[in-house]
């Protein structure tokens, strides 16, 4: 079903209980994190409360930037072939001309190889990630249900039921990927404020006679409220979704569905079969308060609850996955752990702007039956610009800048070949492009990156037609660091080459104290002072002239304050073992040190 991925090392599961990674929940983002992990190494295991997969189409649309992630992950051969692009809406009694057709309008930019969103039922989505996990040794232990936690110095110790008996798993990092009722946020006792809307639906998957699968059938009049079957792609089945107007839940067999679809719609020919999932949803919109506790994450639903409209729910959670899988796996390695501090502070400002979006789309439609999407909903313009690990050093850096999404392009590798910039990126680690200027014969290399020279004499890579330059909006030669989930962590001019790659890359010659991950401790480079302890700071990638760093000694605090001004990051530092120190790094350029 996918492609083996030559660069990805099998997962090393362990036979006993204990384990690094401890992803609780097997829905879309608990299985992208499990993948990433695998793909790099990592030893984990996945448990999941349910004791068979999902079964229902709930989370249908995949939207272009989470297909790239999954091209990314060895599997968009596997998913092209199970889904196709939406089909036109079909309205009916909104006018008096008969029913108002609305096809898709494609925003299609270079360096976008997906420009539409994809259709396909979750149920199936699930089934392809389970088997690229299976092509990379890891699997899903169904019927585990995660019951507690106890915080240690090093990790956490999981209480688990499995066949209504405890058991106990180790871990250093314990993620919950385990749904909006998330059991796991609640331990953590994070709070999840929001509202409970009051628009509720039925949702069912059943094959519909008599109905064309060309079009999103939509009764927006309905009488009893708004009707809707949409045909699933590559399947002989619609998704009914069906607005509730009164608390009473409806009977779901066929036969009261068929008498539903006949009421709405006016339609006695179309005849309905056995439904093979059935749901009541409520929509709701929910944020949590923090992504992290200690040793403990939450992603994916688990951290963001989203109504129905855009297709944003899924593809966020997936994309959470991926921002939080390379940096586990870096702090596994030795990277200082500071840096999975970013996971909160880069994707919670993502989740609330997309769910700030789904929630005027729903508006949108409840009032005005308008299903129209625009380019937000791609998902593709999302960056992480204000990260504290995203830095830009040039001075005209073009559309393209640090903690943008990398475009696709098409170049020419030194055997005359065409490749696309995409494939280069499907490997686990940073990726540094070296546009321009004069060959230096692999100087630039280091461990945990693949250099790519672009343009830099006989023997390089070659942007032949300019459609790098032109989808990055380059002036000039550059270096461009990606990171390994495809944004863009730090640019620079080649004059500071080599010592803000070995910054960027954490490479200071000291183990534990590397951190290939975007940036590293200088304290390796200090000397303690007489009786105290080495001051501890950070190395942005390539940072620009005026951004100034401020140190502060070690001191125990686990709590993590963030306003417009500043990032004050708390880690686990490599160099001390389990001692926690406090760290502080300025968050935006220009900005003078931080105050403690």
């Amino acid at each position: 079903m996918s492609t083996r991925d030559p660069s990805a090392s099998p997962a090393r599961i362990p036979a006993g209980e204990d384990v690094p990674v401890l992803i609780v929940g097997a829905g879309s983002a608990g299985l992208t994190l499990a993948i990433d992990l695998a793909r790099r190494g990592v030893s984990f295991r996945i448990i999941e409360r349910g004791k068979q997969p999902f079964a229902g189409s709930r989370g249908k649309g995949l939207q272009p930037r989470t297909i790239e992630i999954f091209e990314q992950l060895g599997m968009i051969e596997a998913f092209l072939n199970a889904s196709a692009p939406y089909p036109p809406i079909v309205n009916y009694g909104v006018g008096e001309n008969g029913p108002q057709v609305i096809a898709a309008k494609t925003d299609a930019r270079p360096g976008e190889p997906y420009p539409l969103s994809l259709m396909i039922p979750q149920w199936r989505t699930e089934e392809i990630l389970r088997a690229r996990l299976a092509d990379l040794g890891g699997q899903v232990e169904f019927g585990v249900e995660f019951a507690g936690l106890a915080e240690t110095e090093n990790g956490v110790e999981a209480r688990v039921m499995v066949d209504g008996q405890a058991q106990t798993i180790t871990c250093a990092w314990l993620i919950g990927t385990d749904g909006a009722r998330s059991t796991v946020r609640k331990t953590l006792g994070i709070g999840y404020p929001g509202e409970t809307g009051t628009f509720r639906m039925l949702i069912a998957d059943l094959p519909v006679a008599n109905l064309s699968a060309d079009g999103w059938h939509r009764w927006p009049k309905a009488p009893g409220g708004q009707f809707a079957l949409c045909p699933l792609a590559k399947t002989n089945s619609f998704q009914l979704s069906a607005e509730l107007t009164t608390d009473d839940t409806p009977d779901q067999t066929r036969e009261a569905i068929q008498a539903l679809i006949a009421a709405r719609t006016g339609d006695p020919s179309l005849i309905a079969g056995e439904p093979t999932w059935t749901s009541i949803y409520r929509v709701n919109f929910r944020l949590a308060d923090a992504y992290r506790r200690g040793h403990a994450f939450i992603a994916g639903d688990a951290a963001h609850a989203h109504p129905p409209t855009g297709g944003q729910g899924l593809n966020t959670s997936v994309q959470d996955s991926f921002n939080l899988g390379w940096k586990l796996a870096a702090v596994l390695r030795g990277a200082d752990a500071a840096l999975l501090d970013t996971y909160e502070s880069e994707r919670r400002d993502i989740g609330a702007g997309v769910l700030a979006m789904s929630k005027g789309l729903l508006t949108q439609m409840t009032d005005k039956a308008d299903m129209r999407r625009g380019r937000d909903t791609l998902q593709l313009d999302l960056n992480y610009r204000a990260s504290p690990i995203a830095a830009e050093a040039r001075s005209h850096p073009g559309k393209v800048q640090a903690g943008d999404r990398v475009p696709d392009a098409t170049i020419i590798d030194p055997e005359g070949q065409t490749v696309r910039l995409f494939d280069l990126l499907r490997h686990p680690d940073f990726t540094l492009l070296a546009i321009g200027g004069a060959a230096i014969s692999g100087a630039l290399a280091r461990p945990g990156m693949r250099m790519v020279e672009i343009d830099r004499g006989p023997g390089t890579w070659q942007d032949r037609a300019g459609e790098l330059r032109a989808n990055c909006g380059l002036e000039g030669d550059c270096l461009m660091l990606i990171r390994p989930d495809g944004y863009l962590a730090g640019s620079s001019p080649h004059g500071w080459a080599h010592e803000r790659i070995d910054d960027a890359l954490g490479r200071n010659g000291r183990g534990r104290g590397a951190c290939g991950t975007g940036y590293r401790t200088r304290a390796a480079r200090r000397a303690p002072a007489a009786g105290g302890r080495a001051p501890i700071a950070f190395d942005l990638p390539f940072p620009p002239s005026g951004r100034r760093l401020a140190s502060a000694s070690d001191r125990g605090s686990d709590r993590v304050a963030r306003n417009r001004r500043a990032c004050r990051i708390n880690a686990l530092c490599p160099q001390r073992g389990a001692r926690r120190c406090r760290i502080l790094a300025a968050r935006h350029r220009r900005l003078g040190p931080l105050r403690a």
